[in-house]
């Protein structure tokens, strides 16, 4: 039934700058600056002052988007003094992007990676070791004007069993052609109860699962949302209890093939919506607490 990533909503203290490095320095496609109309010589009109500290903007993910959200009251990860915070808030740590070649997205990225504000992967892409996950990665990372971390993923894992996901990854990628970044590689999740998330999103959901860890202070899941990884990580001791919830990352959509059984299947109350995600993009939708406060919506495209 969850075919995909819809959206990831991020807010952000630093609107200009954020559409700056996701959308000019990243390469990201924006579809809608919902801050501005069109008049009637097809021009682009502001529709709201700065001052109103409300201004929104979608950027295309391959089939995903990444909408950016101005709100001054957003978390950041950049101290009064300028320095990076590197003690991430919110249910969401942090997501990636996934690319093709690490090294083809450093040819385009070089020079905003030497010269980004704070440290990150400037001499190139870097090589996870073959233990550290469920599948091997080459990665770019950056933090960016939030001082939260962003990276760029190429999977590069060897390993015989982990073909069929990797070449199920790359079949969603090739859909999204002549850019760099083709979509959300994975996103990295706390949780309050990892019973619960694995029966919400595996069992409600029926989102496979294709890995589980367990190294006795932590537990996790890794489930499969169309070309993303959903890690989904708890403590045993609870203590991540007051990181959950909204964060720089606001709430998290999903696309499902059929929103209308979805919310038949897990008995939701409020039947489907009708919004607009974005320009040209009207979806049909229901809104869920999966219990660690970050707002998730299950989308379908009409």
């Amino acid at each position: 039934m969850i075919t995909g990533i819809a959206y990831i909503e991020m807010r952000t203290r630093s609107f200009n700058e954020c559409r700056e490095v996701y959308g000019t320095q990243l390469g990201l496609t924006e579809v809608q600056d919902t801050s501005s109309v069109l008049n009637e010589k097809g021009e682009w009109d502001s529709a709201e002052s700065a001052e109103s500290v409300n201004r929104q903007a979608a950027l295309q993910v391959g089939d995903s988007f990444l909408i950016l959200q101005e709100d001054l009251a957003a978390p950041t990860q950049i101290s009064p003094k300028g320095e990076r915070i590197l003690e991430a808030w919110g249910s969401v740590g942090h997501w990636s992007f996934f690319v093709d070649g690490n090294f083809h997205a450093y040819s385009h990225l070089k020079d905003f990676l030497a010269f980004n504000r704070f440290p990150g992967t400037k001499e190139g892409p870097s090589v996870q070791p073959m233990n550290h996950s469920y599948l091997q990665r080459s990665l770019l990372e950056f933090a960016d004007p939030n001082g939260y971390t962003i990276q760029l993923s190429e999977i590069v894992d060897p390993r015989h069993d982990k073909q069929d996901r990797r070449r199920e990854k790359q079949k969603s990628a090739n859909l999204a052609t002549g850019a760099v970044i083709k979509g959300f590689d994975h996103i990295n999740m706390l949780c309050p109860n990892i019973d619960k998330g694995k029966e919400m999103y595996g069992g409600m959901f029926d989102m496979p699962v294709i890995d589980h860890s367990d190294n006795g202070t932590h537990e996790g899941y890794v489930f499969v949302a169309g070309l993303c990884d959903i890690e989904l990580l708890a403590t045993k001791d609870g203590n991540n209890g007051d990181r959950l919830g909204k964060g720089v990352v606001g709430s998290l959509g999903l696309w499902s093939d059929d929103v209308d059984a979805l919310a038949k299947k897990i008995e939701h109350p409020v039947p489907p919506i009708e919004r607009d995600l974005a320009l040209g993009v009207p979806i049909r939708s229901i809104s869920l607490d999966v219990g660690d406060g970050l707002p998730i919506e299950i989308a379908e495209r009409i």
